[in-house]
Formats: structure tokens, C-alpha cells, sequence
């Protein structure tokens, strides 16, 4: 969609081979080839970078023979690259870099959650304790006014009860 399309003879000046060494290796070599949609050649980036590459083994002293059987492993090779290039979309690549991050940082984080878990519930069960110990003193305290209460009742009694208990005696109403 985006890639660059080279006609042959903008190919070969990019090279820096003649045209028709270009098709030579392209028939020799087995090297696919884009074509326009009017049958045209038509050579990309990678092709250039790979005919660059052709040429410097070339000029090192490698056959084209011996070339011919490696290419196939290098177009392979290729093709698969990019087929794993475009299976790694970005959300895919965020995702394994968050799964190996959360891998490498699990038990820091599981320490750290669980330092957090137990300092909050200490925190929870201190002030559960001091709020039933309120409830207690509270319980004890009404207990003890009850029971102050109830005293004073009888101390109450016991001085009016005796002086009743004489008018009765006595006949007084």
C-alpha cells in the first residue's frame, strides 16, 4: 500500500548494476518480481537492498551457483519476518511487554499486597478491639449505675420501710 515501487532502470541505478544484469539474476536466481498492472516490473526497497547484497557477494567471489541454492532460505526467511511483523500489531506487542513485566514484577507486587493487606487489617482488627473494648466499659459503667442505683433504692427503703412498719403496728394509717 505504502511501499515504493522502482521501475528496472531506477533499480539498476540504485544497484548500480545494469538493467540487464538485473533481469539476469532475477531469471538466474529465481527472485520474484512485482509487476504494474500493466505487466510492468516494478522492484521495492527490500528488492534493491537484496540485488545490493546479490552484488557484494558477487564482487567477494561467491558463485552464482552456490547463490542460487541460498536465496530460497533467504526469501523464506524473509517472508516469515514479515508475516510475524504483521501478526504483532501494537495492542499484541503491549500485551506480551505487560505479561513479561507483570511476570518479572510478581513477587515484588505480591509482597508489597500483602504487606498492604496486613498493615490494613491490623489497622482494622486494632480498631475493632478498641471499639467492643468502649462497648464494654460502656456496658460496665450503665451496670454500675444500675447497680449504685439499686443500692440507694434499698438504702431507701430500709429507712422508710421501718417507720411503716411501725405505723402499721401502731395502727396508723
Amino acid at each position: 500500500m505504502g511501499e515504493v515501487q522502482y521501475m528496472i532502470s531506477e533499480a539498476a541505478k540504485r544497484t548500480g548494476v545494469d538493467e540487464h544484469l538485473l533481469l539476469y539474476w532475477e531469471k538466474n536466481l529465481s527472485l520474484p518480481c512485482g509487476r504494474t498492472e500493466n505487466g510492468h516490473r516494478y522492484y521495492t526497497d527490500e528488492d534493491i537492498r537484496l540485488f545490493g547484497c546479490i552484488k557484494e557477494l558477487l564482487e567477494q567471489g561467491i558463485r552464482i551457483g552456490d547463490l542460487k541454492e541460498v536465496i530460497p532460505d533467504i526469501l523464506h526467511t524473509k517472508e516469515a519476518l514479515q508475516k510475524r511483523v504483521k501478526a504483532e500489531t501494537p495492542e499484541s506487542l503491549l500485551a506480551s511487554v505487560l505479561r513479561s513485566v507483570l511476570a518479572e514484577n510478581n513477587p515484588i507486587l505480591e509482597k508489597q499486597i500483602s504487606e498492604t493487606i496486613t498493615k490494613q487489617v491490623s489497622q482494622n482488627m486494632s480498631f475493632l478491639l478498641q471499639a467492643k473494648e468502649r462497648q464494654e466499659e460502656e456496658r460496665y459503667r450503665n451496670l454500675d449505675q444500675l447497680i449504685r442505683q439499686q443500692q440507694l433504692y434499698r438504702k431507701e427503703s430500709v429507712r422508710t420501710a421501718p417507720s411503716r412498719f411501725f405505723h402499721r403496728l401502731l395502727g396508723e394509717a
